[in-house]
């Protein structure tokens, strides 16, 4: 806790050593450049901080810069990831993001954001008053929960399964959120609780901010325990999945990476545990395939655009959907045309410049 009664964050003191050591603002600023490159690239800030340290004492000794030492921030930055993933160093925290617990904490969170959005439209599409039904007051919460359990079902399923398996199960649960809602809206339209300003909706996305604070104070947290040691089989599964929850590594990289640590370990005649540690801590060695992230992205925005304009035509030609929405859909269509092609643009930039792996 610093004096002024903040919290500081894992990263300060040494982007704060950067300013001190010789009162310039631009040492600072390259160290947080640094800092900005490798969170894109999802290095953990055990592995930052540990790199600015070791750069900083040669600012210190010869008084120049970081940048007349180093070169650019960013070029430094993934260079230094490249070595760490050569020297076999933890680089990237693969550990799942979503827990089951989150579920509810996280979905109340999300259907503020929702609440907000859906206040938007209504004041662009009814004005100043609108019709409060259970539906719409549920919907944010119901569409927020769907989305937050359709992620743990992703990346639970893709720790044990292939990505199509994953995939396959993530759209399951979102075509039941989806169906869901559907019936949700469409069965209570009728059956009006009170009309109101439609600046209430407002007031529903604080009330569904406090419930998310309040959950996240009554839900226990799952207890730590101290983890069994794992078979040699179970160790590779629990390798694969990892690697693969980190969406860049392909099925074939998964497989090649998981081949050679058996090897490594039978040539050592030890076991995979006992040689390498948990599997999370391996697989942090590898650095993250910038390009191949790239293209998933850029495919999963092309698969999109053609979805949502069928939405729209729809609504535009044919009438489909709550009257005034149309526009709604036209500009979710250019959004998401925008969006694949700077994709596109971007895995294009990743396959022309150095990479990490």
């Amino acid at each position: 806790m610093s004096r002024t009664g903040r919290t500081e964050g894992p990263l300060t003191p040494v982007l704060r050593a950067y300013l001190e050591v010789r009162g310039r603002t631009e040492d600072q600023a390259w160290a947080e450049q640094v800092v900005g490159t490798l969170v894109l690239d999802e290095v953990s800030p055990g592995a930052i901080r540990g790199e600015l340290e070791h750069a900083l004492p040669l600012v210190r000794e010869s008084g120049e810069g970081p940048a007349a030492l180093y070169g650019p921030a960013q070029e430094w930055a993934r260079a230094r990831v490249a070595d760490r993933a050569e020297q076999g160093l933890p680089t990237v925290d693969s550990s799942p993001d979503a827990r089951w617990r989150d579920i509810p904490v996280v979905g109340s969170v999300t259907a503020c954001l929702v609440s907000l959005m859906v206040m938007v439209v209504w004041l662009v599409r009814d004005g100043l008053t609108v019709e409060l039904t259970w539906g719409l007051l549920l919907m944010p919460l119901l569409a927020g929960m769907g989305v937050t359990a359709a992620i743990a079902t992703w990346e639970t399923v893709l720790t044990r399964r292939r990505l199509w398996v994953a995939a396959g199960a993530a759209l399951g649960v979102v075509a039941v959120v989806v169906a869901a809602v559907t019936w949700l809206l469409l069965g209570t339209r009728d059956a009006v609780l009170a009309t109101g300003s439609t600046f209430s909706l407002g007031l529903l996305a604080v009330g569904y901010a406090l419930f998310a604070g309040l959950l996240e104070r009554v839900l226990p947290q799952a207890p730590a325990r101290p983890a069994p040691p794992l078979e040699d089989g179970a160790w590779e599964r629990q390798l694969a999945g990892t690697l693969r929850l980190r969406l860049d590594v392909s099925e074939a990289r998964v497989t090649e990476i998981v081949r050679e640590a058996r090897a490594h370990a039978q040539q050592s005649g030890s076991s995979l545990a006992q040689e390498f540690g948990t599997p999370a801590s391996y697989a942090s060695r590898f650095a993250r395939d910038r390009v191949a992230r790239a293209r998933r992205a850029a495919w999963g925005y092309t698969a999109l655009v053609p979805l949502v304009a069928a939405f729209t035509v729809d609504a535009l030609v044919e009438g489909g959907g709550a009257p005034g929405t149309s526009w709604v859909w036209a500009l979710l269509t250019v959004t998401l045309s925008w969006l694949a092609v700077s994709a596109w643009r971007r895995v294009r930039r990743e396959g022309d410049g150095p990479q990490t792996v």
